[in-house]
């Protein structure tokens, strides 16, 4: 098999951008740009996000390295420098952490300088296009030949374009071998030897698949398979569902090598797929919660509480609430005028009968 001769950034050279970043910072333009839009379509403005992406942006890339340090620290830190942490450029980043770091900055953002949304609203534009920024960062892994599946036969995968299986091998060198300033660096050290014949499963590729698949299920499927029942919040409580269930289907099918929090050794041990079941835990629970505060919401349980009220119920809504309620009294009380007049006339006609 033909092999790229191959390079993990431009120009070729040091000092270089890695391809890895590259695809990071396009799946976040591509988030940022579906989330305006999304916006836009329900009447706010078209560069709605604009000021929180970027500070959404710096807290995802060090919740992702934090959670990764965290998750690695006797494999990979323990013993080294203080200020190995901070040295990115040697990898280390964590979806978990990203996603989390990310999330939750956005939303203090936008709490103090979106208001008069519903922060559930604003946080349905913009979650669940993070699962096409994760489908286009994958591609990092690709680059960086990592966080790949176990050794198949090449014609396990051979409808792909042979640029991509071609280079889920590295002929008889360690994948995660690479071109630099001219030079071809090997990772014998903590690489993976590829056996004859064989290739790895792009579990990357498979990711993104799912990722894109996971969108549209939540954006479209959602919505239409709750139909009346559907509140602001599920799109983005069931992102960590989605997330939760493709961690926990694809992590077992990583190369050992690439599984985080382990030695490979012991499958049980693996920290990842215990997190991916948290994930689809707190996803559910999330949602579940969501709709019961949406109907004590609606119920008027927070009338007492409007800032708190305003996150369930827009003003829109308790207007439309308001009138409903207006409405619906006033015909009762048509209801017992007319009662009462039928009364007066049964008295009326019985007094005349006597007489």
């Amino acid at each position: 098999m033909v092999t790229l001769g191959y390079y993990v950034g431009i120009p070729f050279s040091n000092p270089f951008l890695r391809f890895y970043a590259i695809c990071i910072v396009i799946g976040a333009c591509v988030a940022l740009v579906l989330s305006n839009y999304r916006a836009h379509k329900d009447g706010f403005d078209i560069h709605f996000f604009d000021s929180v992406f970027p500070i959404a942006f710096i807290a995802g890339i060090i919740g992702a390295r934090v959670w990764y340090v965290i998750a690695t620290y006797q494999q990979e830190f323990a013993g080294r420098s203080f200020w190995a942490i901070f040295d990115l450029r040697s990898g280390g980043l964590a979806i978990q952490g990203g996603a989390i770091g990310g999330i939750l900055v956005g939303v203090l953002y936008c709490l103090f300088r979106r208001r008069g949304t519903s922060i559930l609203r604003i946080a349905d534009y913009a979650i669940p296009t993070i699962l096409l920024a994760q489908a286009i960062g994958r591609w990092g892994n690709f680059f960086n030949q990592e966080v790949f599946g176990h050794f198949v036969s090449p014609d396990a995968w051979s409808f792909l374009p042979n640029w991509i299986v071609n280079n889920m091998q590295n002929g008889d060198l360690y994948m995660g071998a690479y071109m630099y300033n001219g030079t071809l660096v090997t990772a014998a050290q903590n690489g993976v030897l590829v056996p004859e014949g064989a290739i790895v499963s792009p579990l990357f590729l498979v990711e993104g698949v799912v990722n894109v698949m996971f969108f549209f299920l939540i954006t479209i499927g959602l919505p239409t398979v709750l139909g009346k029942h559907f509140r602001k919040g599920d799109q983005s409580f069931a992102y960590f569902i989605a997330y939760g269930i493709t961690r926990a289907i694809l992590e077992p099918l990583r190369n050992p090598h690439f599984i985080m929090g382990t030695d490979g050794a012991n499958k049980s041990s693996y920290k990842s797929l215990s997190m991916a079941i948290a994930f689809i835990v707190i996803g559910v629970v999330l949602i579940l919660v969501n709709h019961v505060l949406h109907y004590l919401a609606e119920k008027g349980k927070f009338d007492r509480a409007p800032k708190w009220k305003a996150v369930f119920v827009e003003a829109e809504e308790q207007k439309v609430m308001e009138f409903e309620k207006k409405s619906s009294s006033e015909v009762e009380e048509e209801k017992t005028i007319d009662l009462s007049k039928l009364r007066e006339k049964e008295k009326d006609l019985s007094e005349h009968k006597e007489e």
